[in-house]
């Protein structure tokens, strides 16, 4: 595969619907479905609004929590790469 300017690689996503909870730095937590999903992130559905860059702990059922950040956000849907242990992508 020949990779094109600007455009950057990424795992091979599952198309699923499942219902999670995200939890923000703040404490706040908000409902959210999650498409999409690869072993590295997933993309994110929610009323609220998420930004880039920032950090959250999503509740995902049979698997537990696990941490992310937002990559791109946009009104309604977002991003998320996964972290390792030690809060990195």
């Amino acid at each position: 595969m020949q990779r094109v300017h600007g455009w950057v690689g990424r795992k091979d996503r599952s198309p699923v619907e499942l219902d999670a909870v995200i939890r923000r730095v703040d404490g706040t937590e908000a409902s959210v479905k999650l498409t999409n999903f690869s072993e590295e992130g997933c993309r994110i559905e929610c009323a609220g609004e998420l930004r880039i860059g920032e950090h959250l702990a999503i509740a995902i059922p049979r698997m537990g929590q696990v941490m992310a950040q937002i990559r791109w956000a946009l009104h309604g849907s977002a991003g998320a790469k996964f972290l390792n242990d030690d809060g990195e992508a």
